[in-house]
């Protein structure tokens, strides 16, 4: 395909362009500068479920769109429920949680590398395959774990805020943060 074969290009994720995205997402940053060294520039298609109006006004100006369709459907999604729990006994707690999800991928964020561990060995131990996601372990390590979790070898994953930011799984189908025991999902 030439270059100027290209009529249409769409950018998923584009909310990638402002805030955060571009610190794990770095390449979004040149998208624009790549539709304008197109011969002829072609019909650009953004796609988000997250941008807010003013990151919706960023994508708008750092694409160069012009007079742009835009579709916004609301951020209201009746299969997404949230909770709070106050539990005498967090780790039961968190067991009866990922159990009542059997089979579900989902993530369990902690705020220690140490209580990561636990997790993932608390869980491992009740028979829920679990793997690890921090800073201190090796590249090899966390490429495995991360891995594993990606192809549903393990099906929690436990891990410090290190984890997450970019990941391509879309079966998730619960988070919880371990230190609050707030949870959140398709439940």
């Amino acid at each position: 395909m030439r270059e100027t074969d290209i009529s249409l290009i769409a950018v998923d994720e584009v909310h990638c362009l402002s805030q955060w995205g571009q610190d794990f997402r770095p390449n979004y940053l040149e998208i624009a500068e790549f539709v304008e060294s197109l011969p002829r520039r072609p019909v650009l298609a953004a796609f988000t479920a997250t941008a807010t109006a003013q990151v919706q006004t960023d994508i708008v100006r750092l694409l160069s769109l012009r007079n742009p369709a835009v579709a916004v459907t609301g951020f209201d999604r009746p299969n997404l429920f949230f909770d709070v729990l106050r539990p005498k006994n967090k780790l039961s707690t968190l067991i009866s949680l990922v159990a009542e999800h059997t089979g579900k991928s989902g993530i369990v964020y902690c705020t220690t590398r140490a209580k990561a561990e636990q997790v993932c060995q608390a869980l491992n131990s009740r028979g829920i395959p679990a793997t690890r996601y921090h800073a201190r372990l090796s590249d090899d390590e966390r490429r495995r774990n991360q891995d594993d979790f990606q192809f549903d070898r393990k099906t929690v994953m436990a891990a410090t805020n290190a984890f997450g930011m970019g990941i391509d799984k879309s079966n998730v189908g619960f988070v919880i943060h371990y230190n609050r025991i707030a949870s959140g999902g398709t439940f």
